[in-house]
Parts: C-alpha cells; sequence; structure tokens
C-alpha cells in the first residue's frame, strides 16, 4: 500500500510527502469507523472496536510496530501501577507521571537517534505524546477519586473543580482501560480525552452516544465543517508548502533576496507551519464529532455545541493580541493537560513558588515536545515575550480604555488592538524555525540573513518601554483622578437640583 501513497505524492507534484498522506489517509479513515461505531450498542464491544481498529491502522497500515509494543507496553505499566500500588504509595500518581514522561522522552531519543526531525518522516512520537496526556491525567484522576477512602491522605477539598469532576472512583477493567487509551479519535494526533469524558460518553446512555434522537443527526454538518476546513488547509500547503518553507531558506539562493522578501517569506512560512497542525487537527476533530463524542451540551439559544474535543480556534491563533490568547487557542487539549496536570499539581505541591511552578510547567512542556534545542529556544524566548507583554498590556492598555465607563475609546482602541496583533504574531513567526529546524545553526543562519531584526526590536522596545513606563503610570494615575474629580462634580450636582 506504501506504494499507492508513493504515486500519490508523485501526481501531487511532491508537495506533499507520502508519509504525511499516509497519515492524513489514516485519521480519514475514522470518519466511516465513527459511523460504525455510533451503530454499535452494546457497551464492551464498543470498547473493542477502538482496539481492534486502532491496532490495525498502527500495525497493517501505518506498520508502527515498535510504536504499538511501546504504547501498549506503557499502559499496561500504568494501569498496573494504579491498581496494584496504590495502597503502598500516596505518590503514586507522581510515579507514574514520571514513568510516562521518562516514557515519552525514550521515544523522543530515539526518533533523534534515527535522524528523524521534525514531521519529515512518519513515526510514532504523535500518538505517544497523546498516549502521555492520557495516561499521567489518569494516574492523577484515579488518585483522586480513591484518595476519600484512605484517611491517610488529604481530602478532596484540596482539588480543582475539575479534578473533581475528573476523579475516578470505581476501578476501570482492562476492556474500559484499553478502550479509552484506543480510542481511535484523536489517537494519532490528537485531540485527547480525559478517561471519565470518555466513559461518560461511551457507557451512558444519551441522543449523541445512542444515535437515537435529532442531536446527534445534528453532527454531519459540523463533522463535515471541521472536514471542508481541513481540506482547505490542505490545498494551501499543496499549493504553497515546497515553495515556502524554513528549509527554503537554507538554501544559497535565499541570501539573496531582499531584506523584506526575506521577513515576508519568514511570516508565510510561520503561518504555513500552523496550516499543518490545522489540517490534521480538524481531520481528527470532525471524526470525533461524527463519533457523537464532540457533544458538548447545548447552548444558550438551545442548539448543539460540538466543542467538546475542540483542539483549535483558527481565527482566534492567527489574530490574538497577546501570547495568552494564543496558547488558549492553540493546541487546547494540550495546554489543558499542562494547565489541569502540571501547573496545578506542582502548585498543590509548592503553593507560594509561583515562579518555580511555572519553569517546571514550561520544562514538562519541552521535554512533551522533544529534546531538539530549538525547542527549548522557542519556550524560553516565548516566555521572555509573555512577560514583557503582559507588562506592557497592564501598563499601556488602559490608556485606550474609557476611565468612565470602562469601554473602548473609538478608533484608538482599534488602533491598539491592531498593533498589538502584529506584534504578537509577526514575534511568534520570527520564532517558529525554532520548530522546524530544530538545530541551533539552522536558526541563527536564518535569523542571521535578516540581521536578528526581532532581538533588537524587542531590546529597542523593551529600553523605550521602562524609560515611559513611569511617565504611563502618572497618566494613568491622571486620568483616574480627573475621572473620580468628575464623578464627584456630578453628584454635588444631582444633589442641588434634589
Amino acid at each position: 500500500m506504501d506504494s499507492l501513497f508513493i504515486k500519490l505524492s508523485d501526481l501531487l507534484g511532491g508537495q506533499v510527502a507520502p508519509d504525511h498522506l499516509k497519515l492524513a489517509f489514516a485519521i480519514l479513515s475514522t470518519y466511516p469507523s465513527a459511523l460504525i461505531f455510533k451503530k454499535i450498542q452494546s457497551v464492551s464491544i464498543k470498547h473493542l472496536f477502538s482496539i481492534l481498529y486502532t491496532s490495525y491502522i498502527m500495525l497493517f497500515l501505518l506498520k508502527l510496530y515498535d510504536g504499538f509494543i511501546h504504547v501498549s507496553a506503557i499502559s499496561i505499566l500504568s494501569f498496573s501501577l494504579l491498581k496494584y500500588l496504590k495502597d503502598s504509595y500516596s505518590n503514586i500518581a507522581w510515579i507514574n507521571f514520571i514513568f510516562v514522561m521518562l516514557s515519552m522522552s525514550i521515544c523522543h531519543i530515539g526518533r533523534q537517534l534515527k535522524g528523524i526531525e521534525g514531521d519529515t518522516q512518519l513515526d510514532y512520537s504523535g500518538a505517544m505524546m497523546i498516549i502521555t496526556i492520557k495516561l499521567s491525567s489518569y494516574g492523577f484522576s484515579r488518585m483522586d477519586g480513591y484518595s476519600p477512602r484512605q484517611a491517610t491522605t488529604k481530602s478532596t477539598s484540596s482539588i480543582s473543580t475539575h479534578a473533581e469532576k475528573m476523579k475516578i472512583v470505581n476501578e476501570p477493567t482492562l476492556l474500559q482501560y484499553f478502550g479509552w487509551v484506543f480510542f481511535f479519535g484523536g489517537f494519532l494526533a490528537g485531540p485527547s480525552c480525559e478517561y471519565m469524558d470518555y466513559i461518560h460518553f461511551v457507557e451512558t446512555p444519551t441522543p449523541e452516544n445512542q444515535g437515537t434522537s435529532s442531536v446527534p443527526s445534528s453532527s454531519w454538518l459540523p463533522a463535515l465543517r471541521r472536514l471542508g476546513k481541513s481540506l482547505i488547509f490542505m490545498a494551501i500547503i499543496v499549493s504553497l508548502g515546497s515553495r515556502f518553507n524554513y528549509f527554503e531558506a537554507l538554501k544559497p539562493e535565499w541570501s539573496y533576496l531582499p531584506f523584506w522578501k526575506k521577513v515576508l517569506f519568514i511570516q508565510l512560512s510561520g503561518f504555513l507551519t500552523r496550516c499543518k497542525y490545522y489540517c490534521i487537527w480538524y481531520l481528527s476533530e470532525g471524526a470525533c464529532i461524527l463519533s457523537g463524542f464532540g457533544f458538548h451540551g447545548l447552548d444558550s439559544k438551545g442548539k448543539p455545541r460540538w466543542d467538546r474535543l475542540n483542539n483549535v480556534n483558527v481565527l482566534d491563533c492567527e489574530f490574538a493580541q497577546s501570547y495568552k490568547q494564543l496558547s488558549e487557542n492553540w493546541n487546547i487539549g494540550a495546554n489543558h493537560w499542562l494547565r489541569h496536570y502540571v501547573y496545578l499539581r506542582f502548585q498543590q505541591l509548592h503553593p507560594k513558588n509561583s515562579i518555580g511552578t511555572t519553569l517546571k510547567t514550561y520544562i514538562v512542556s519541552s521535554m512533551w515536545h522533544g529534546f531538539h534545542p530549538g525547542f527549548y529556544f522557542f519556550f524560553i524566548i516565548a516566555a521572555i515575550l509573555q512577560l514583557m507583554a503582559r507588562q506592557v498590556r497592564r501598563t499601556i492598555r488602559p490608556l485606550f480604555i474609557s476611565a468612565v465607563d470602562q469601554t473602548p475609546i473609538r478608533y484608538w482602541k482599534a488602533f491598539y488592538d491592531v498593533c498589538t496583533w502584529i506584534a504578537s504574531i509577526g514575534f511568534l513567526n520570527m520564532l517558529v524555525p525554532c520548530f522546524d529546524l530544530l538545530y541551533v545553526t539552522r536558526i541563527m543562519y536564518v535569523w542571521r540573513q535578516v540581521y536578528y531584526c526581532h532581538f533588537i526590536l524587542m531590546v529597542v522596545g523593551s529600553l523605550l518601554f521602562w524609560v515611559m513606563k513611569p511617565q504611563l503610570l502618572r497618566l494613568q494615575k491622571k486620568r483616574l483622578s480627573a475621572m473620580q474629580q468628575q464623578q464627584e462634580v456630578d453628584s454635588l450636582g444631582v444633589k442641588k437640583r434634589l
């Protein structure tokens, strides 16, 4: 079957690699599988269907034999730790977390030793990253549900509302557990799902998973919308991807382009890099919606919501005015995991050390992505930019908001929004080579060709901001004082009339 994807790649002019086509086909095949899954009435057969179907894809279509063994082994280890050692070790959830992260690290190190870079060659690292999210969250959720039975453990009052909702009280059977681990929707590239969400979906008789009411019939339209969006991004990649990517910037002829063309090239290449993720995530999300899993209740107008497994909001990413907004709408499943099962869990251990907790979370995020130096370059610089942007926002944004009623000042607020959008996305695209090129020498070569202009802007902008910050804060106080005086005058006028 490999020859088929090679021929298809040739028909597309070599714009899309055969391995990328194979992955897209594997995810696309989950659409008819979702329809079959929805029609199955037996809960046990539903679990078994996911296990057998995903195993078939891994072993016979993608031929990722080592990946199948690795995923199965770490899943059995995680299940066994939480089943047989939870009485012996109160911190078994953290032990499980460490084992799962070590397993993920072995996968990343293995692919680096094989010389696999980025997404240039199909391997099982994407599936392993999703399994890491699943199994590490499973450990904490299982202990959250088990701890109240033990007199020696902390009470549930110390866990968050989300953790309370996701705690696993009943010991899963192997069929339930592996049905969740191997659930075909999102197995290869996300979105990930939590155990309790999966169990509620599969084992609780509701309209969205029984196929017996008008709610699931409406899943066709949102599923097809996701598929359509995926095909649009695929078309963009096929038409522009071979000309605008950071590897093209490593060629000698690229160095002869004018400065402004190089900057535009980097900006467009950053967008096209994200398009690959948009394409795969929308494709996976559509299958989840078609199976009924994406159903998230009804909105205020009584219309079905299909965003339970939403992994990206493209417009909020591409028009983000801050890195906070960008991170909240990009790879939502991973960011959900980092918040609830990394940051908040570290915070429980050291409640007063917020800086240390943030640093540990960034380290875990970097390890989850891999060990190429480009990842660490990206996250370190992005963290610095986020801290700077937070200070700028707190100091400058209030000047574009009315001090009287806190509404945006006409035109000026729009000007501020455009400037913050250009800065946020512009700097982000200058950092994306870290993710694609991975190695310091390559990254520095591209940045050197544009004279490290983004770093110069960062330094100059920071210096100007710190010089002007006292005056800006005084201006804020002056506006607030004037507003308070006006309110007092207005109040006196009302009293006189009375």
